[in-house]
């Protein structure tokens, strides 16, 4: 007697085919390697957007006008992305493309509900155009992160361009 029937095949090919579009749905994948999310950049053109490039800007400057309002000129130094809830990420991955030479001023943040935020990056040096680098950065055991935050700025970054994405990995 053959155990291994066509009603057998079909129920077991089908059970294969859930899970397998049940894994892609959800975007994860088997345990042999780990599965990264891109996360989308707070304030960005569209709400799926997950890279952007920056001209690093001059810095702020806050002026006092009497009354309830006050004129400034805002810089571009700082840039967000919203972590995607419900997965508990274990890194965190900052990918920073230079398009200029020259030095830079990078800091990496993991910003947490609490207003607090770890630095996973503080860096001033001469990076070379085009070639990309990985920020890494872990989060706390006890809290989750609701933000990863880049901040290119200083004066001698003044002019330079890059491109930044984030993504969390399980």
């Amino acid at each position: 007697m053959n155990c291994f029937s066509h009603k057998n095949f079909s129920y077991f090919l089908g059970l294969y085919l859930l899970t397998v579009t049940n894994l892609l749905a959800f975007n994860i994948k088997p345990s042999n390697g780990a599965t990264c999310t891109a996360f989308p950049v707070v304030g960005g053109e569209t709400k799926d957007e997950t890279e952007v490039t920056k001209t690093v800007s001059q810095p702020g400057l806050s002026i006092p006008v009497i009354g309830p309002a006050s004129v400034g000129v805002n810089n571009n130094w700082n840039t967000d992305f919203s972590i995607i809830p419900l997965k508990q990420y274990k890194q965190y991955i900052i990918t920073f493309l230079p398009k200029d030479e020259g030095e830079y001023k990078v800091r990496g943040y993991l910003k947490y509900n609490d207003n607090t935020a770890d630095e996973i990056y503080n860096e001033n040096k001469t990076f070379t155009p085009g070639e990309p680098i990985e920020i890494k950065g872990v989060p706390k055991a006890d809290n989750i992160p609701i933000q990863v935050n880049l901040f290119v700025g200083d004066p001698i970054s003044m002019g330079k361009t890059y491109t930044v994405s984030v993504k969390g990995c399980i």
